[in-house]
């Protein structure tokens, strides 16, 4: 967890009796929390191990009579929930975006959630409504960070080493997603923020169907990496998705590769080793394509009428054995592969929010297509749909 800005009065009603140990100071934390206990979103969890450091094992406070019932997840959104309590009240709480936990026109929050993205925070906001009336009111803004892995840029530059444009497409705010982008080194210019789930898989098709105006369908190709429930369609629309280990299973779901050490250079290990065997395949097809058509006019008797030499057909069936044999033996040549050599980077104390996603494809090949740098695209093509391009 980050910084936490309340908008909760000393003599509010909220602070009516409340379940042991919630006051103004943590009531915040604890209404998050109660809707993020069943969330398998990375930033749920987030938010409800910060309630459990600080109220324990029962962070929601079940044993003081507190139930939490009424679950709802809008995807790309927030997440509600009803909290009810004796003498307390019954309460809806939404935890989520502002769109979704206020009226869009409000003005509460608004400075104070512009100084968290500037640091790099992903700002969720926290607002309540009771039984009797459907106004609901903000009465925090929760900033998260998360330290920026020293691997996330070092896997960027091997990335952009292996001729591969990388782009980042998240719901955050635009802020949030040039402070992590100008960390990792990612250009401005391939960032797309505030997007919904719907939003992600569009980019994903537009960047598909570029490839295919292009003339190149077949040969280029869009990548995808998520580790989140918003990031499921994405991943399976993509050429390759691949997913997190310790996303969720929906995510793990719909990828194609599923990174089981949770590292980001495995993504660079994965996309490197498919490129090397494919490079197999094709030699071991042109290998067997040129033996085989050089050995079977030979087998037929093609120099016997020069020649009066035939082949015997034991040999013949040697000859063929060992046609499959090769092959084989070549395949096992993928034993000897090696990693790519990733340089390390050490980052000065940076932080970001989570929730962000990447998607890759080709620049400057013939085995994939930049749409970034393509001469007929430009970033007005995939405005819509939720889709910004800052």
């Amino acid at each position: 967890m980050g910084d936490k800005v309340d908008f909760i009065a000393e003599d509010d009603d909220l602070l009516k009796n409340c379940p042991s140990g919630v006051d103004k100071e943590n009531i915040s934390l604890w209404l998050a929390a109660c809707a993020e206990s069943c969330s398998e979103h990375p930033l749920g969890k987030t938010i409800f191990n910060a309630a459990r450091k600080i109220r324990g094992d029962d962070p929601i406070g079940s044993q003081d009579g507190v139930c939490v019932s009424s679950f709802f997840v809008e995807p790309g959104s927030g997440v509600e929930c009803i909290v009810e309590r004796a003498g307390w009240g019954k309460r809806t709480v939404r935890v989520g975006n502002k769109e979704w936990a206020c009226d869009s026109t409000s003005s509460i929050g608004v400075s104070q959630a512009t100084e968290l993205r500037q640091k790099g925070q992903i700002v969720v906001y926290v607002s309540v409504s009771d039984d009797t009336s459907n106004a609901r009111r903000v009465v925090s803004v929760l900033g998260i960070v998360d330290p920026i892995e020293a691997e996330a840029k070092s896997c960027v530059g091997a990335l952009h080493d292996m001729g591969i444009d990388v782009w980042i497409c998240t719901g955050d705010h635009e802020i949030t997603a040039n402070a992590v982008a100008s960390q990792i080194g990612i250009d401005n210019s391939r960032i797309c923020a505030n997007v919904k789930p719907e939003g992600k898989a569009d980019l994903i098709s537009r960047l598909q169907k570029r490839n295919k105006f292009n003339g190149i369908e077949g040969e280029g190709g869009v990548a995808v990496v998520g580790d989140g429930i918003n990031d499921a369609v994405a991943l399976a629309r993509a050429d390759v998705g691949i997913a997190i280990g310790a996303g969720t299973e929906v995510a793990v779901e719909a990828a194609d590769i599923v990174l089981v050490r949770s590292s980001l250079h495995d993504a660079v290990v994965a996309l490197h080793l498919s490129k090397v065997v494919f490079r197999r395949i094709q030699l071991n097809f042109v290998w067997a394509t040129a033996y085989n058509l050089c050995a079977l006019p030979v087998a037929m008797g093609v120099l016997y009428p020069f020649t009066s030499w035939t082949l015997p057909p034991a040999f013949a069936g040697l000859m063929m054995a060992f046609s499959s044999v090769s092959v084989v033996f070549s395949s096992l040549l993928l034993n000897l592969y090696s990693k790519p050599d990733i340089q390390e980077v050490t980052f000065g104390g940076a932080e970001h929010g989570g929730g962000i996603f990447s998607v890759f494809h080709r620049k400057n090949s013939p085995q994939w297509t930049s749409v970034a740098t393509s001469t007929d695209f430009s970033g007005d093509d995939i405005i819509d749909d939720g889709l910004q391009i800052v």
